[in-house]
């Protein structure tokens, strides 16, 4: 049977906090409730045992003094073989445990920037992209068009204009077509959000027909399928541009997602039941360390802090 992947991902979180040494006795029956609550929970906690375990044995290479290199036994290939995929997998689970969320896409983009960084890169045609950080995408330009494809994170486009080349911006299920104007588009991998400041934009998804987006508007794309229009709530959407963070009732869910792009730490909850909790507040950009603080002492959340990761839980 299949483990289920979300079942998984939930017992390697569990792994982390108890081998962190920061686990208390209440996290230890908590972990132990969560493994004897199904056959499936039981399954996906075993994996990652084993898998844990793997990491542990893996062994240093033994030095040979020079000139005994004939006193080795020859390779033992099939041990090596059978060794090989545990071993890939156990690379990969350090690597989704610890490489920062969203990280892996800096390595192929024209340009990706680091949590808490902001940048601005002109193009040749003169258009400016300024991107929040743990931004990353690509542009073409080519005689006919412009591209721009967003892979994860928030940009401003102030686009030249220019009437024969047209300026294509694609984001997940959103596709954004202008001349010349300035918007933004915030897109967290999932859902996608395009706020016009200026002029006009046909935004659409893969099967609707344009809708046209003007000045102080907003529309969303969520579930692959473009959203009604509504008034821009520029004070919230555009806060980055002003150093801001704003959250308005907001489900802790979003607030750590909101934070992933200030901060070099993932976050991960241990509860699911507090992924909805509300925040509300306004706060510095770059001192993502104050709503951490707010969230401690206002809701009733547990925040455990490790080298680059958050473990969220109830209190």
């Amino acid at each position: 049977m299949t483990t289920d992947s979300s079942l998984l991902a939930q017992a390697r979180e569990w792994q982390v906090l108890l081998h962190s040494g920061r686990a208390t006795a209440a996290d230890h029956l908590a972990a132990k409730a969560w493994r004897e609550r199904s056959p499936a929970h039981e399954q996906a906690a075993g994996e990652v045992d084993r898998l844990w375990a793997l990491l542990g044995q893996v062994e240093h290479p033994v030095a040979v003094p020079p000139g005994n290199l004939a006193s080795l036994p020859p390779p033992r290939r099939r041990h090596c073989v059978r060794w090989a995929v545990p071993l890939a997998s156990a690379a990969l689970l350090l690597l989704a445990l610890w490489l920062p969320q969203g990280a892996w896409l800096g390595w192929y983009a024209d340009v990706a920037t680091a949590p808490g960084e902001v940048r601005s890169v002109e193009l040749d045609d003169g258009s400016i992209l300024t991107l929040n950080g743990a931004t990353a995408l690509d542009w073409t330009l080519s005689e006919g068009r412009r591209t721009v494809r967003l892979y994860r994170g928030e940009v401003d486009l102030q686009v030249a204009k220019d009437s024969s080349r047209p300026f294509i911006v694609e984001a997940g299920p959103a596709r954004i077509r202008v001349t010349g104007t300035r918007f933004d588009v915030d897109y967290d991998g999932r859902d996608v959000v395009l706020a016009v400041t200026e002029g006009q934009v046909q935004a659409s998804d893969a099967v609707s027909q344009p809708l046209a987006v003007s000045a102080n508007q907003q529309v969303h794309w969520r579930a692959d399928r473009i959203q009604q229009v509504q008034p821009l709530d520029a004070r919230q959407q555009l806060a980055w541009q002003r150093g801001k963070l704003v959250f308005r009732a907001q489900p802790l869910s979003e607030v750590f997602a909101a934070l992933e792009r200030s901060q070099r730490q993932r976050v991960i909850f241990l509860d699911d039941s507090v992924r909805e909790l509300k925040v509300t507040g306004v706060f510095a950009h770059d001192d993502p360390q104050a709503v951490l603080r707010a969230i401690e002492s206002a809701l009733p959340v547990r925040l455990v802090r490790l080298p680059g990761l958050l473990l969220v839980s109830r209190a």
